[in-house]
């Protein structure tokens, strides 16, 4: 449920792209959040038929579901979930379509200890270098072009997912100066895109380990730099048509998803900010969303419409730290449930929120400061998640992330000696 690859390898006689009767049993109490000890056994099937084949690792990779038995799925597989929410759309005749703008770090090293008496880290940043310049990227007008270390890398990482028909549609530098870098992905279903995400942290740790780098996915690395996002992007269509858009405005379902979203935003966050290091990104002053807002254009507010595509919807507090099969089919439920109670939102603000405190003309709500928070609204806030979420899994995610919070919060750190130790 947090969100983390794990793997099992198979030895396979005969062409392993046979997939009829290629399964195996694993032990679900290793699992965070899944089963007991005494009643532990799930099977692992390929739930989808396209290999994932790398230079830097044997074999081929396939995508797995978890089910309790041979035709019956583990309801808290978090891949069931994108899943059962492509039925549900199916159900009222729509379609979603969605994109993910992905942000992280590239540096050279990370080391870190942690005892009861000791604590360490060591970040060794790759550095400010010139940008990439090749065929593959896009490249923002200022800057500057030329080859750099975290091109090259990057460029690896991507060239090994095109290998296996997994595009992205847009890179480019970002703001942070120790290596930031941002991945769009194009449009597709929930269940392409998030596969996208997990596919691509995995390369990316992969190419790394063999390339001398370290991919970093943490949402607030550094205390005195920009944090990392996960923008997700979201459509709704019938057959052709995008029913967010008529005639190049947002239409009345587009303001009621948004409407959905600006409703559930606080408790939303933990899906799509699940980590205690999540909300050290959600502070002022460092280009990330605080307050629950929207507007056209508008990079400060929680969500953004396009202004040259107002038929999708931009929700920009999510980080990579998120299960994007969960945080995304949440996103899309809290819009969905703001369509179907016709939630009007207020109105868009164009000012800029990085600069008012106050967060002017947002009504005054905040995203939440914590992760105890974000779990206590989910707590309070979750049935516009149904049927798509079962109840189990709630409750199970809910427990696993308190048990994250709390084990985090006894653990005094470095800063704490320093501004605490003359006290």
């Amino acid at each position: 449920m947090a969100g983390r690859l794990r793997k099992v390898t198979l030895r396979i006689d005969g062409d392993p792209l046979l997939l009829e009767g290629l399964e195996t049993i694993v032990d679900g109490s290793s699992l965070l959040g899944f089963l007991r000890v005494e009643e532990s056994d799930l099977l692992v099937k390929p739930v989808s038929s396209r290999p994932i084949v790398t230079g830097y690792v044997e074999g081929k990779h396939f995508i797995s579901g978890l089910y309790k038995d041979k035709n019956t799925r583990y309801n808290k597989d978090p891949r069931f979930v994108a899943e059962r929410l492509v039925e549900y759309l199916k159900e009222v005749e729509l379609e979603a379509r969605v994109g993910v703008e992905l942000e992280f770090y590239i540096v050279e090293s990370v080391e870190s200890r942690l005892t009861p008496v000791s604590q360490s880290l060591n970040v060794k940043p790759i550095g400010e270098a010139d940008y990439p310049q090749s065929s593959l990227w896009f490249v923002k007008t200022y800057d500057s072009p030329g080859e750099d270390k975290v091109g090259k890398l990057l460029g690896r990482v991507l060239a090994e997912l095109e290998r296996n028909e997994l595009y992205f549609s847009k890179v480019h530098r970002e703001n942070g100066p120790r290596g930031q870098v941002e991945v769009s992905t194009p449009a597709g279903t929930p269940i392409e895109t998030a596969d996208f995400v997990q596919h691509f942290k995995y390369m990316a740790r992969v190419v790394g380990g063999r390339e001398g780098f370290r991919p970093v996915f943490l949402a607030k690395p550094f205390p005195d730099d920009y944090g990392s996002g996960m923008h997700v992007h979201v459509s709704l269509w019938q057959g052709a048509s995008n029913i967010f858009e008529e005639e190049g405005k947002l239409s009345d379902e587009a303001l009621y998803f948004i409407g959905g979203l600006l409703e559930h935003a606080r408790s939303l966050a933990a899906f799509t900010n699940p980590t205690v290091n999540s909300y050290r990104r959600l502070v002022e002053g460092f280009e990330a969303p605080v307050y629950v807002s929207w507007g056209l254009g508008n990079r400060t507010t929680a969500i953004r419409v396009p202004t040259q595509h107002q038929g999708r919807v931009e929700y920009r507090p999510p980080d990579p730290t998120s299960n994007p099969y969960l945080s995304i089919s949440a996103i899309i439920m809290a819009g969905l449930d703001g369509i179907r109670k016709k939630i009007s939102p207020s109105e868009p603000t164009s000012r800029n929120l990085f600069e008012e405190a106050a967060g002017w003309g947002t009504g005054g709500r905040v995203l939440p400061r914590s992760l105890e928070e974000a779990l206590e609204e989910l707590e309070a806030d979750n049935d516009y998640l149904q049927p798509v979420f079962d109840r189990e899994l709630l409750e199970s995610y809910i427990e696993l992330k308190k048990r994250e919070a709390k084990a985090f919060r006894s653990y005094p750190t470095p800063v704490d000696y320093l501004f605490y130790l003359e006290y």
